[in-house]
């Protein structure tokens, strides 16, 4: 009997996944995020010596974590598809949208992490634009590094809440359990606080 209820109460809290047959609009975006990872990989050039064989290496930190952030994109709305399968004009919209900001972002993410981890470490990721006597980024550029990453931060945040809100207008017809209502539910609030976040962000951000 106790098997029964630990049975019963652990299906209470599964995830019904709706979602079982490929979309055409998931193809898409399988493609757009392998694109993504491929036009990382094409900035890096191929070295000629040794030393510019170095000097890419120093770079994979940075590559590797914008891979990750990219990955972790395509997980987030991997699962999205497969809760509740949805395939429907507001749902491909908003999914386009998605996908534009995570391409768009693509290079900038590389530039920050790169700049992070010249900042914490001290390794020279910026060799060639020293070299060129490029300021790699002035007091007056930083506001502007805030402003654009807050707002990347408010729109992915923003559509992951449009998504589930759009969800939750459709509850009726996907016959919900209770777990299953609440977990949308908190996803809502979820994206909904980090959106605030990137908004608050954006609008205290230096000089602005």
């Amino acid at each position: 009997m106790v098997r029964k209820f630990l049975n019963s109460s652990l299906q209470q809290r599964e995830f019904r996944y709706r979602g079982k047959e490929i979309f055409r609009i998931e193809g898409l975006s399988d493609a757009v995020f392998a694109f993504s990872v491929s036009l990382l990989v094409a900035s890096l050039e191929v070295p000629q010596t040794f030393y510019e064989l170095k000097e890419i290496t120093k770079g994979a930190i940075p590559f590797f974590l914008t891979v990750a952030l990219v990955f972790l994109f395509w997980y987030r709305q991997y699962i999205f598809f497969r809760r509740y399968g949805l395939n429907d004009l507001i749902t491909i919209i908003l999914n386009l949208a998605y996908l534009a900001i995570v391409i768009f972002y693509l290079y900038p993410l590389k530039f920050l992490f790169s700049l992070l981890i010249s900042s914490w470490f001290g390794v020279d990721l910026f060799a060639k634009a020293k070299h060129e006597g490029l300021v790699i980024l002035s007091n007056n550029d930083f506001p502007q590094l805030i402003i654009l990453f807050s707002l990347g931060y408010f729109m992915i945040w923003l559509i992951i809440f449009l998504l589930h809100q759009h969800v939750l207008q459709l509850a009726n017809q996907f016959g919900f359990s209770k777990f299953e209502l609440l977990f949308t539910q908190k996803e809502v609030k979820g994206a909904l606080l980090n959106s605030f976040i990137g908004l608050f962000a954006l609008a205290f951000a230096p000089g602005h």
